[in-house]
């Protein structure tokens, strides 16, 4: 069997190198999202140490990137493939260690052809970030505890991988990774009461720690916006799986999970992802809703979903060799169309079909309206948004006199990007102090805003309309801009 393998592993070598390459040269083709602008806000105006929204670690990548790639989206996005890869060679080693070479192969076919995964390998977002940490940290936990005198760097290196991810958003899923931990099988618990063990604990406490004393020390925005409810609608959160794992897998990957426990997985040596699977799946199902497009959640524990699926339909033996490979083939046929589908959204339009449901909702920032809303409405519009405003801008005087102040960060995000200008956009809710005397545009995406807000509008002499822009993409609006003109900025007196 031996010599067989061997060459499949060569080809899918091969295979992922050439993928990597396809990966890389999709980067430039989306404008950025909402998320991998405000990273990229923040590494150029030096906002590192963040803890909301996306995080800490996905502006450093943005900006490693823009140094090598240059600062448009190529550049921003330019570690998503190599993290993807780096995400798929982890699923294999641990797919290898704990079954076999075979079926860690197949498991990184599956990975390869989810939606969801594809997604995240061609954007910046906190998932891609987690399709490493996540898969890195089980692979540290199986090493120490299944070694009797494991190396003190491997529980290091174990509560280090573990404390990054704890320090990333959704932060829920990340800590539903611990309970891995806790659902070993017995004889493996052992190794908790050992030293190794504090150090993992003395990480994520430190971790812990720093979240919240930033969280403290900026209001908790955490807790007070409403990410950190569970979405209870049900209907709309299946709907979100099966866009991002496709029907057909996500049914195998519950049939796979169900043998699983009904098999006594979870209290065998090959627990491992069975138990990283329910926790993170449970805390997706319920959390993952809450992100928004393009950034597909806690969408990691497809991952392990993949590594169990390969091993049951490798060793089921209810079906004869030539039904399992129709039903591999199908299944991955249909995963691996629904990705391309889920990158280039516009696929319908390019084959004459209309979207007709995209004037009833805004861009899509909910799952809920995943089949009323445009899906590359988040990611469509934004670059001539920034051109109308600079065209307004320099009518009326140019920058040295007028700076923009944009309604959310989104929007805040995405000007700041397109518009390339050295002065930060600034927010509703920014100390605008150092601009007295000078005037403002307005932007905001708000289509029933017949003013400014009150708060800002007392800040200014004056306000009054300029401009109603209507944004369009292939036949369907994808951006509606309503900008008002601020004069004479006056300091609020104390």
């Amino acid at each position: 069997m031996r010599p067989t393998i061997m060459p499949r592993q060569r080809f899918l070598i091969a295979a992922l190198g050439l993928l990597t390459l396809w990966r890389w040269a999709l980067l430039p083709t989306l404008e950025l999202a909402p998320d991998e602008a405000l990273a990229v806000f923040r590494a150029k105006h030096g906002e590192w140490l963040s803890f909301s929204e996306i995080g800490p670690l996905v502006p450093l990548f943005a900006r490693l990137g823009m140094a090598i790639g240059g600062a448009g989206e190529f550049g921003v996005r330019f570690f998503a493939p190599l993290l993807a890869l780096a995400a798929v060679l982890l699923v294999w080693k641990l797919a290898r260690e704990l079954f076999d070479e075979q079926i860690a192969g197949w498991a990184v076919v599956i990975v390869n052809v989810l939606p969801g995964f594809n997604l995240a390998a061609v954007t910046l977002t906190p998932a891609t970030c987690a399709c490493v940490l996540v898969p890195a940290a089980a692979l540290c936990v199986r090493r120490v505890l299944r070694q009797a005198e494991c190396q003190r760097a491997w529980w290091w290196a174990t509560g280090c991988v573990a404390g990054v991810g704890l320090a990333q958003p959704p932060a829920s899923a990340m800590m539903a990774a611990v309970c891995c931990v806790f659902a070993l099988p017995e004889p493996l618990r052992q190794h908790l009461r050992g030293p190794g063990f504090r150090k993992i604990m003395a990480v994520w406490t430190t971790v812990v720690l720093c979240w919240l004393g930033w969280q403290g020390g900026h209001g908790w925005p955490s807790f007070a916006a409403w990410q950190w409810l569970p979405e209870w609608r049900l209907i709309p959160n299946a709907v979100r799986w099966m866009v991002l794992a496709s029907p057909l897998l996500l049914v195998l990957f519950v049939l796979a999970v169900r043998a699983g426990v009904a098999g006594g997985m979870l209290q065998s040596h090959r627990s491992l992802p069975l138990a990283m699977l329910l926790p993170l799946a449970v805390a997706d199902f319920f959390y993952g809703p809450n992100e928004c497009w393009p950034d597909t959640g806690g969408v990691v524990w497809m991952l392990f979903g993949a590594m169990l699926l390969a091993h049951r339909s490798t060793v089921a033996r209810a079906a004869v060799i030539e039904q399992k490979i129709s039903l591999r083939t199908v299944t991955l046929m249909f995963a691996a169309l629904q990705s391309a589908f889920l990158l280039q959204t516009d696929l319908p339009r390019t084959l004459g079909l209309r979207w007709p449901f995209a004037h009833k909702t805004g861009p899509v920032t909910d799952w809920a309206r995943t089949l009323s809303a445009d899906p590359s409405g988040s990611v469509r519009g934004w670059r001539e948004s920034a051109k109308v405003v600079s065209a307004v801008l320099e009518q009326a005087g140019g920058t040295g006199k007028w700076f923009v102040i944009a309604d959310g960060w989104p929007l805040v995000a995405e000007l700041d990007h397109y518009l390339g200008q050295a002065e930060k956009v600034q927010s509703a809710l920014s100390d605008l102090s150092s601009f007295a005397g000078r005037s403002a545009l307005f932007v905001t995406e708000e289509r029933s805003a017949k003013g400014v807000p009150e708060l800002l509008r007392k800040r200014f002499q004056r306000t009054e309309l300029l401009s109603v822009v209507r944004v369009m993409h292939a036949g369907n609006e994808v951006r509606w801009l309503k900008i008002f003109a601020c004069h004479d900025y006056r300091p609020p007196d104390f």
